[in-house]
């Protein structure tokens, strides 16, 4: 293989990731909507967080190998709203949290919103050493670790106070998305 070839075929490991941080939420939500399996509020997590993973080496590795694009940038947004925005979203529905619909699905909009805001300003600015508020992805895989522990916690609580809180914790990640507040990329 030539160097020329070998330059073109890395050129798109980063992208290719980013292909599959999208699958990865693609497959969570239609694990949710289409799945009679009973498991299936343990494998989209899986998913979600499995995007994750992809999502952080996609970036890594274009910084790295200095192949950073502006339609890697644009995918990469794509594939997060996919990932972290939509997906937990479903989760939340999906693990039972809809029983008071009006709040939940109010604060599920929110966050889209926000989500949507967050990726949009990101990709029209350089941020080279910091985020400005906090990244999609940490939104995303918190409200997925909160669907994944809410079983554990809310199961004595009253539904009410549930409710309130799940409202509470989106218009939180919904506020930090949106804030201009710098946070540290090393950290993410």
């Amino acid at each position: 293989m030539g160097e020329e070839m070998k330059n073109k075929l890395i050129k798109h490991i980063p992208n290719t990731l980013t292909l599959m941080n999208l699958l990865c939420g693609l497959s969570a939500i239609l694990v949710l909507v289409q799945s009679e399996n009973p498991h299936k509020l343990l494998v989209a997590p899986a998913l979600i967080m499995l995007g994750a993973f992809s999502d952080f080496f996609d970036g890594f590795l274009a910084r790295k190998l200095n192949v950073v694009t502006e339609i890697g940038k644009q995918l990469d947004s794509f594939s997060d709203m996919i990932t972290f925005g939509i997906a937990p979203i479903l989760l939340i529905n999906y693990t039972s949290l809809c029983e008071s619909a009006l709040f939940i699905i109010s604060s599920s909009s929110i966050f889209i919103m926000a989500c949507a805001y967050r990726l949009a300003r990101y990709n029209l600015c350089d941020f080279s050493e910091h985020f400005i508020g906090f990244p999609i992805t940490a939104a995303g895989l918190s409200l997925t670790i909160y669907c994944l522990l809410y079983p554990f916690w809310c199961s004595s609580l009253h539904p009410h106070f549930c409710t309130a809180i799940t409202t509470l914790f989106l218009l939180l990640l919904s506020v930090m998305m949106i804030s201009r507040k710098k946070v540290a990329r090393c950290i993410f």
